[in-house]
């Protein structure tokens, strides 16, 4: 796919970043790259990569562009936050970064290194976290110019975020509160404001921004093959006979009633159907007088406004086959109609799987 991308032209000014874990065929096939002429960047996430990008580069007579991975302070709040900040699984910490850059010095590799890369983390919520995690990068740039790195660009890596559920508060994990201009905007502010305060070249700026990319990709359609509609009771008399409850129960529950005292009714509906329950487990209600329990509890739920009917739809989908990621680590997955949309919903709904998954 990236080659096919750079046979399109334009390959002097693009980049083929080679970042993630790094073998010996790896890091030959990126240097290979730059001997067909091709802008390959090879980013060390760990120390000893440095190793053997100096070791194959020599033994293969190629100059490499070399980046680093910073392992920034700044931490990335919400739900992604426990893979960002020091204690991300990705990147090299300062001391690291001083490590490898004495290593490259001493075998005069050291203008090889011209990229730095950092990654926030996912779904940034707010451009304020954006601005701070670019400004320390930024600071990280400037320094690695100063001990005689070859600097050019920073890349951003990811973090672009996608606006899901459309509250745009920046406080949502589902949700930002930035526009793609408004991203850019900080991106490039944050950086320009160091550079120019530590008197360096401002960089050439590029970014991974993968979930933003992809995230519109595809659509799965589903059939809802047939709906469950909810019980409803309209009158008093709907719930059959209910002359086997205790004492004046009924009496007061109807009382309570009329009287809109919705609070009481809530407990007597709650009370009554555990004690229902109970009796039905004991042998002492039929199923009819259980039956005629909750027809009761539902019409007076229903007149004092509590009712909250649901229709039941049933689809044909698996949870653990068509939306692994929504189950397995809570990212959302997005839900919508294709058809009647210039009609308002009349009635709450509720997908229903129709196989056997748990969780459908």
């Amino acid at each position: 796919l990236a080659m096919s991308c750079f046979c399109k032209g334009n390959t002097d000014e693009a980049f083929l970043v080679c970042n993630g874990f790094k073998d010996a065929e790896y890091v030959s096939l990126a240097l290979l790259g730059r001997k067909l002429k091709l802008n390959t960047v090879i980013v060390l996430e760990q120390e000893e990569e440095v190793d053997l990008v100096i070791e194959l580069s020599q033994k293969m007579s190629v100059r490499p562009v070399i980046g680093l991975r910073a392992k920034l302070r700044t931490k990335h709040s919400g739900h992604f936050g426990s893979t960002s900040g020091e204690k991300g699984k990705f990147g090299l910490t300062t001391s690291r970064i001083l490590r490898v850059v004495k290593k490259l010095k001493e075998v005069c590799m050291l203008d090889c290194l011209q990229l730095l890369h950092f990654h926030i983390g996912s779904q940034i919520p707010s451009t304020l976290l954006l601005s701070d995690g670019v400004s320390e990068a930024a600071q990280l740039y400037c320094e690695l110019v100063r001990l005689g790195a070859d600097m050019k660009v920073i890349d951003i890596g990811g973090g672009l975020g996608i606006d899901y559920d459309g509250s745009k508060p920046g406080e949502s994990d589902l949700s930002v509160a930035y526009t793609l201009e408004e991203y850019a905007e900080a991106v490039v502010a944050s950086v320009r404001v160091v550079c120019e305060r530590r008197s360096v070249k401002h960089p050439v700026i590029c970014s991974e921004s993968g979930r933003a990319i992809v995230s519109h990709h595809s659509v799965l359609i589903f059939e809802a093959v047939s709906s469950v509609k909810p019980t409803t009771f309209h009158q008093a008399n709907d719930h059959g006979d209910i002359q086997f409850l205790p004492g004046d129960y009924e009496e007061e529950l109807y009382s309570a009633v009329m009287r809109g005292d919705h609070e009481r009714c809530l407990v007597y509906v709650e009370k009554l159907k555990e004690r229902c329950v109970e009796g039905f487990k004991d042998g002492v209600l039929s199923i009819e007088q259980l039956a005629s329990v909750d027809g009761l509890c539902e019409w007076v739920l229903k007149a004092i406004g509590g009712s909250d009917p649901v229709q039941v739809y049933n689809i044909n989908l698996s949870v653990f086959t068509s939306v692994p990621d929504l189950w397995g680590i809570d990212q959302l997955f997005p839900i919508v109609p294709i058809h009647k949309l210039d009609q308002r919903p009349g009635t709450r709904g509720v997908l229903s799987d129709l196989t056997c998954d748990s969780d459908g």
